[in-house]
């Protein structure tokens, strides 16, 4: 187990990222802090964590329209992240039986 400690750095306090975790610079990350600690999601130019697409799709093919579709959007789009953290938190159970996930090994878990 990798253990980092932050630092200061003019107004910021940064954080070490191991080597062993294969993250090169200047990825692009998003901080959240959950009830379990900081998870820190990659920013991807292909909106890796944009759903409104699919969330519209799905919504449409219900034949859902009008203010409808406007308040259900709404309603689904607030729950991602709560559905985000039980992810994480089903992942953490599940690696921390077996073993580290990698970016790919993630991707590939919840089938993209």
């Amino acid at each position: 187990m990798d253990i980092t400690k932050t630092r200061k750095q003019g107004n910021a306090v940064m954080v070490t990222v191991p080597k062993s975790f294969n993250v090169g610079e200047g990825v692009t990350l998003h901080p959240r802090l959950t009830d379990k600690g900081i998870f820190y999601e990659f920013v991807n130019e292909d909106d890796f964590f944009d759903f409104d697409e699919d969330i519209l799709k799905d919504l449409v093919s219900q034949g859902v329209e009008g203010q409808e579709l406007i308040d259900r959007f709404k309603e689904m789009k607030t729950n991602i992240p709560a559905a985000i953290d039980k992810l994480i938190g089903e992942a953490e159970e599940e690696t921390s039986k077996t073993h580290s996930m990698s970016r790919e090994e993630f991707e590939k878990e919840i089938g993209l």
